[in-house]
């Protein structure tokens, strides 16, 4: 399957290119490099397991985040998912995921029909109770990414890790919260409608331990500093809500 870059009507300027090492260059207007990184597509697309797919990951995202000028990528993820087994295409759509939460608010618009197809096929794909509770988790924060939650499209796989850093808001110390230990600082709740809505998911399918989690890194804690007891979800470090 090949991929074309296209002018950007909304912008009228082409869309951010890759350099001949494979790094997204937003800078220049110049596209170099693109018959590797056409070869890297075309293996991909064609073989869900393929080596190229990590090469692509790690040319698109760097540090946990993805460069805005890798949406350019959105249309031929919708394409090359829809191709792929349900089983097949996890991996590409917790990508797409990463990517669709990081692409800046034009991207968004130019690419809004790719991206509601990204969303209607990570929740097909969840439907078929084929993935590990892991991956679970992973789909239901592209599932946000796609939505536009630009803290919980990148945030929720805390769940995975089972512990999250969070900031006392009364006196400003930085917590590591063990999630579902017995020890853990938490109360279990559910903090908002995002929060019981991503619960209920999990319940309705069949996965208890994605939705305790959810109950602890949505609960309250009590700051082993000072005593003070505030939502968990509403103060992780960094991303104060």
């Amino acid at each position: 399957m090949g991929y074309t870059i296209l002018r950007s009507p909304a912008t009228g300027r082409e869309p951010p290119h890759w350099d001949a090492k494979g790094l997204i260059d937003s800078r220049c207007g110049t596209l170099a490099g693109v018959t590797d990184f056409q070869a890297l597509l075309d293996a991909a697309a064609v073989d869900p397991r393929s080596p190229a797919w990590n090469k692509i990951w790690t040319q698109s995202c760097h540090q946990d985040t993805c460069d805005p000028a890798s949406a350019v990528l959105l249309p031929w993820l919708a394409r090359t998912c829809a191709a792929f087994p349900a089983e097949d295409r996890e991996k590409a759509l917790v990508l797409a995921g990463f990517i669709a939460v990081d692409a800046d608010a034009n991207s968004r618009t130019l690419h809004a029909d790719d991206i509601a197809m990204l969303r209607a096929l990570t929740l097909d794909t969840l439907a078929t109770g084929t993935a590990s509770d892991e991956m679970f988790v992973y789909l239901l924060q592209a599932v946000l990414g796609f939505e536009g939650d630009e803290t919980w499209g990148k945030e929720l796989d805390h769940l995975n890790d089972g512990e999250v850093d969070v900031q006392c808001p009364a006196c400003d110390e930085e917590l590591l919260i063990e999630l579902e230990s017995q020890d853990s600082p938490v109360e279990p709740g559910l903090s908002s409608p995002l929060a019981a809505r991503l619960h209920s998911t999990a319940v309705q399918a069949g996965r208890a331990s994605v939705a305790t989690g959810l109950t602890y890194l949505f609960g309250r804690v009590t700051c082993t500093s000072c005593g003070a007891t505030f939502p968990l979800a509403d103060h992780l470090a960094g991303h104060a809500l």
